[in-house]
């Protein structure tokens, strides 16, 4: 496999999501101002759906483009981590607007970003071991099941159904939130 130049085998993957999530975003938050409700309802169902898709499912887009254009396996990860850290980074942005800037900065340790992670984290150690046994039923002597990939994938998923398991979700986002009160006390907001 020939390694190709740097904005191949990185910024073409990272690129090609990122359009799909941007535009998918801006539609979705624009669609309300259309005068037809029907029209509105189906642009913001497709469009948020073509937005979670991009940002929770991207990696596995972004990562075999990036495995197969010869990218290290530290630009892989960097690669597939790229537009979800914009997207989380968007929504702590947002957070700013009615919460302190360490408050807003704390809600990168939400449970769904810490679930995106997780499940960011498998996808790419499956898509990693898929693409060895492509690799080797190439012809190529490569190890198709290695510990720190297998290791990665069987945390990762246990992680995500342990953390859902645990009350549906509710449990970690109590703990979340007692953790927030902690820290920043029981008022929220900016204060002055």
């Amino acid at each position: 496999m020939k390694k190709q130049r740097f904005s191949r085998r990185f910024f073409s993957p990272v690129f090609l999501i990122f359009v799909i999530m941007s535009i998918s975003w801006g539609v979705y938050n624009l669609a309300w101002r259309l005068g037809n409700v029907t029209v509105h309802h189906l642009l913001a169902d497709i469009f948020g759906t073509l937005l979670f898709l991009s940002v929770t499912f991207g990696t596995c887009v972004v990562y075999p483009m990036a495995f197969l254009r010869g990218a290290s396996l530290p630009e892989r990860v960097l690669a597939s981590l790229v537009n979800p850290l914009i997207w989380a980074t968007k929504e702590c942005i947002r957070m700013f607007g009615a919460f302190s800037l360490t408050e807003s900065l704390y809600y990168y340790c939400n449970p769904l970003n810490i679930w995106l992670l997780l499940g960011i984290i498998a996808q790419m150690s499956i898509i990693e071991m898929i693409l060895r046994h492509r690799r080797k039923k190439a012809g190529e002597n490569i190890r198709v099941f290695s510990i720190p990939v297998v290791a990665a994938f069987v945390i990762s998923m246990a992680l995500v159904v342990g953390l859902y398991a645990w009350g549906r979700g509710e449990n970690i986002f109590s703990s979340y939130l007692v953790f927030y009160k902690t820290l920043f006390g029981p008022g929220v907001g900016l204060s002055y």
